[in-house]
């Protein structure tokens, strides 16, 4: 009988860390005045300046910015001033990764592609970077509002990938734009 129970024991602290894993929760965000709509994790909350400022230097704070608590996983929504439309979605993709292979000569593409989300065409890559002291999982996508390039980058140190990249692509399949 102590042995089922060790079992049912070691079974158990097996199972919550992916039970826990599968159960990230989502809130709904609206951006634009109500033209753009996605999920974020309710376990990422708004960047505070000092963080920002801490890991981004002098870039300007973007529309949207979210992260953990440590700052190693966060999700950036922002408006570009870049006109397009649907159909160039899949050049400014490929624009964008060669555009960061010149200035990050590490840059692993794991994946990429544009695809249809709730009516909507949506360009994205996937790709891991080397920062100073370990790699960045990273997941850049992008849609067209009012004419122009709206950019989310998702990203988190690489060792957490495995319990995020699926609430990143649940993020990008919950995207709507009018």
């Amino acid at each position: 009988m102590r042995k089922n129970n060790l079992k049912s024991i070691l079974l158990v602290a097996v199972l919550i860390p992916f039970i826990s894993f599968a159960q990230i929760k989502m809130e709904k965000v609206n951006l634009l005045n109500g033209k753009v709509e996605f999920n974020s994790p309710t376990e990422l909350t708004k960047m505070t300046d000092e963080m920002w400022a801490f890991k981004y230097q002098n870039k300007p704070k973007p529309t949207f910015v979210v992260s953990d608590k440590n700052g190693g996983v966060n999700l950036v929504a922002d408006t570009t001033n870049q006109s397009a439309s649907e159909s160039q979605l899949g050049l400014w993709k490929d624009f964008q990764i060669e555009q960061l292979k010149k200035n990050r000569p590490d840059l692993k593409v794991l994946n990429g592609g544009v695809k249809v989300i709730n009516g909507k065409k949506v360009g994205y890559f996937k790709f891991i970077t080397q920062a100073i002291d370990q790699k960045i999982f990273n997941y850049y996508f992008f849609t067209i509002v009012d004419g122009k390039i709206l950019l989310f980058t998702f990203n988190c140190i690489e060792k957490l990938r495995v319990n995020w990249e699926k609430s990143a692509d649940e993020i990008v399949t919950s995207l709507k734009t009018k």
